[in-house]
């Protein structure tokens, strides 16, 4: 890859949060199950869930039975290592309500993904919702993200909380508070007295910053939203770790890598930063099922998968409201997991969230067909939802007429990888950080977008959606830094009956774009200096055009003074433009150099950018040369795939190459 910022799967400035230990470990180490290792493709035992009551085709609920098998056949303890796999039979089998997967080591396996000939799971919804105002599903929100058919999250109660199974994560609940604030890149917290004592070597550790005015101040969140409640008492930057050492004497714990944010005592509504030990379900896995939800009884029922349109008013396809709230069922459910997967599942329509994640470290998925939802609208419904999603890897799933991908709440160390879909690619706010997305094929319509009383708004979403600090405040704060994308190919229909084209926004071949980064750290987007307020394609074109000052790094800091002093600008090389081509500013222009060949500008360059990358139309070599100007003042050396220089002045500009490379792409704005 040119001019790398990238380590092997981690972006540009993960390692900057590290100390050297964090990076010797990352050798070794790689997003997803078990850190990079391959999915199990043997168990220690099959059990037949035929044998214990779960029937195919014969119309009754089979969850109490396959409920019962994991409750009675499985133990308590069960190893994450003793991988045990209920196989389910073929044919159609029903869940009326909630799967509980409390043990480690269980992996449920279908006869396959085809819904004619291998195992069809229909969830028929015992309707577990209200409704609220604004037309979202609305229940306990102690039980958030929601039901599921499938949940994965320990049932163990606090004693504070017995009304609610997994209960016993809950941070508030834990008063482990800070002795010392801690800086990014620490590897060892102060805990107050007695706490290091409730670690030991080995155990998961959540960590949780208060939000203080100094990160409120870094993410720009204005000022008339800091009073919001999941501001002043939410941990908007949260990780799990590993417990490498204690020190009961000291009250310190030593964790398995360095903190990637800082972390004080509390905030200024006095809501402290904790720490509490993590009760997690290991190793449970999910493969070859085909899973949806049936819509008789519910609000849905006169409704269709089909897309939107005048001829199909009733079609769910790209229409993004909740249809039937009572019913928005996830399919398959993580919450605080580790090390666990879906691989090769077919899930279509489902009552929200085919899958969704909530504290979840070292997973894969792979693999999987996701297609539709019933309910795509207010509330954050019908997403694959990566939230607080750490270390995983999302790769080789095909996605449609879902509403985002998202990478949400403090997601980091994922990688997002050769995935195809018709929705965007989405960092939903809340401090996502560090995060690897590359190699993906997103085909956005103009149908994607947001629908207001019952009908379709104004605009349409793009193929990447960013969180700003004034827009994403509303429901929990600005994304976060260094998010890479890299050699994604993007297209989007943006006008009504246009058809599906390259956007031509970030997805240069070889180019990566870290967002929010500035190449040491954290940097909000902007316009002219201006924190964008929102992101839509206006504010992405003049991103683009702006980078890196805008808040997009690709590896050109622009700090290059370029006055022709340094001999490595090259200084003025005079030379004669018999062959202008004329550019349209703004616009990224292909050309072939000969003798005399420049490039002419309907206006002065003065206090303007001139940006050169390497072609993309002749990939055969890469430009190296002087970019001088022959009618005013400047110049700078190109040494990399990309060069970004705002010290030329004039209308004419000479690229000579220095390797022989007759093929260059420019722009000035």
């Amino acid at each position: 890859m040119k001019n790398s910022l990238l380590t092997d799967r981690h972006p540009v400035g993960y390692w900057a949060a590290c100390a050297a230990l964090c990076f010797a470990q990352s050798l070794q180490a790689a997003p997803g199950f078990q850190s990079g290792q391959n999915l199990p493709a043997s168990y220690a035992q099959i059990i037949q869930a035929s044998d214990f009551g779960v029937q195919a085709n014969d119309g009754l609920d089979d969850a109490p039975a396959l409920q019962a098998i994991i409750d009675n056949q499985i133990s308590a303890g069960n190893s994450p290592s003793n991988r045990i796999a209920i196989q389910l039979p073929a044919g159609e089998i029903h869940l009326d309500q909630e799967v509980h997967l409390d043990k480690s080591g269980v992996v449920i396996l279908g006869a396959g993904s085809n819904p004619t000939n291998g195992t069809r799971i229909v969830i028929r919804s015992w309707r577990p919702y209200g409704v609220d105002a604004e037309g979202a599903p609305d229940f306990d929100k102690k039980y958030w993200p929601g039901f599921a058919a499938f949940r994965v999250e320990t049932r163990a109660k606090h004693p504070n909380e017995p009304n609610y199974e997994g209960s016993i994560n809950f941070h508030w609940k834990h008063g482990i508070e800070f002795t010392q604030p801690a800086a990014q890149g620490d590897l060892v917290l102060k805990l107050e007295s007695g706490a290091a004592s409730k670690f030991a070597v080995g155990d998961l550790i959540y960590v949780g910053a208060a939000n203080d005015t100094a990160f409120l101040d870094q993410g720009q969140v204005p000022a008339a939203k800091r009073s919001y409640g999941h501001i002043t008492t939410g941990h908007m930057r949260t990780q799990i770790f590993t417990v490498a050492a204690r020190n009961t004497t000291a009250n310190t714990v030593t964790l398995d890598r360095p903190l990637e944010f800082d972390v004080p005592l509390s905030n200024n509504s006095n809501y402290k930063s904790r720490v509490m030990p993590v009760t997690a379900i290991d190793n449970v896995g999910f493969r070859d099922f085909y899973l949806t939800m049936s819509t008789l009884g519910t609000d849905c029922s006169g409704y269709n998968s089909g897309d939107f349109s005048s001829a199909n008013p009733n079609g769910v396809g790209h229409k993004y409201e909740n249809l039937c709230p009572r019913d928005a069922i996830h399919g398959i459910l993580f919450k605080f997991a580790v090390n666990g997967w879906v691989d090769n599942v077919r899930m279509e329509m489902t009552g929200s969230h085919p899958l969704v994640t909530e504290f979840a470290r070292h997973m894969t998925f792979s693999n999987n067909q996701f297609s539709g939802s019933w309910n795509k609208g207010a509330g954050g419904n019908g997403y694959f939802r990566g939230s607080k999603l750490y270390e995983s890897l999302i790769q080789g799933n095909a996605l449609e007429r879902l509403r985002h991908l998202t990478l949400q709440w403090s997601a980091t160390g994922n990688l997002v990888e050769n995935n195809t879909l018709d929705c965007d690619i989405n960092l939903h706010g809340g401090w996502e950080r560090n995060n690897l997305i590359r190699n993906n094929t997103v085909s956005v319509p103009f149908e994607h977008r947001s629908w207001e009383n019952g009908q379709p708004g104004i605009g349409t979403w793009q193929p990447i959606w960013y969180g700003s600090g004034d827009h994403a405040s509303n429901w929990s704060g600005p994304t976060g830094p260094n998010n890479v994308f890299v050699d994604n190919v993007l297209s989007k229909a943006l006008t009504a009956g246009a058809p599906i084209a390259r956007w031509g926004l970030f997805d240069s071949a070889g180019v990566e774009y870290a967002f929010a980064w500035d190449g040491t750290a954290f940097k909000h987007l902007n316009t002219g200096g201006t924190p964008v307020p929102s992101w839509d394609q206006a504010i992405a074109e003049i991103v683009a055009q702006e980078m890196p000052l805008s808040g997009v790094y690709t590896g050109a800091d622009g700090t290059d003074p370029g006055d022709g002093t340094d001999p490595g600008d090259g200084g003025d090389t005079g030379g004669s433009c018999a062959n202008p081509v004329d550019i349209v500013w703004k616009a990224k222009t292909e050309l072939t150099l000969t003798a005399g060949t420049c490039a002419r500008f309907d206006r002065d360059l003065a206090g303007s950018t001139v940006q050169v990358w390497d072609s993309d139309a002749n990939p055969s070599c890469d430009f190296r040369g002087i970019v001088s100007s022959e009618d005013g003042s400047g110049s700078f050396e190109v040494t990399s795939n990309y060069k970004a220089y705002n010290g030329v002045s004039g209308r004419l500009i000479k690229l000579t190459s220095n390797n022989g490379c007759a093929f260059v792409k420019v722009r000035a704005y």
